[in-house]
């Protein structure tokens, strides 16, 4: 049996990107609309949530149970996927008064694997309309940008969920293939 990371496609512009990062990390991966139900089996070894053209609070916005996911398998949320991870647990995720789009400073508040052997000021790529204005209880934050206050955080109790605002897997995150590395190992 083959191991393997599921990226779901919500639809981003990114998704191809994310799939490349983690087979330049040498592990297999494959992408699955977010609508297929995942038949989970001992092979996968993580689920990665792409980013998405939808807000979390648009009516017909793209939806998956991340709990159901993270009783089994860790996951990583990116942009729209951190956002959805957000809004599940409870967190308020609104649409921000200023749309971030290009590059950032990610500024590192708490030392966490998933950060591990990052600047603690690396520039990260921004690609959102919706902001996340609080985590939700259970997580931590562990970076945040200039202009948002939640970049990055994980959750602290029982499961391995981790979710970042910024694009890691694009070039302009100079240091993101570690972060998504990290995620993987």
């Amino acid at each position: 049996m083959t191991e393997k990371i599921i990226i779901l496609d919500f639809g981003s512009q990114y998704t191809q990107l994310i799939a490349r990062a983690v087979r330049e990390a040498n592990i297999y991966c494959e992408i699955t609309p977010f609508h297929k139900k995942i038949a989970f089996d001992p092979g996968i070894k993580g689920v990665i949530l792409s980013g998405s053209p939808f807000s979390v609070n648009d009516p017909n916005a793209p939806y998956v149970d991340i709990t159901a996911m993270t009783d089994r398998v860790p996951v990583l949320g990116v942009c729209y996927g951190a956002q959805l991870t957000a809004k599940q647990f409870g967190s308020k995720v609104e649409n921000s008064n200023k749309r971030e789009y290009g590059r950032a400073y990610l500024h590192a508040i708490k030392q966490d694997n998933l950060l591990k052997d990052i600047s603690p000021t690396s520039q990260v790529w921004m690609s959102h309309a919706d902001t996340i204005l609080e985590l939700p209880e259970g997580f931590e934050l562990l970076a945040t940008t200039e202009s948002i206050p939640v970049a990055a955080f994980r959750k602290t109790d029982g499961a391995i969920l981790y979710g970042v605002q910024f694009h890691p897997e694009v070039y302009h995150s100079i240091e993101g293939k570690k972060v998504v590395k990290n995620f993987l190992v």
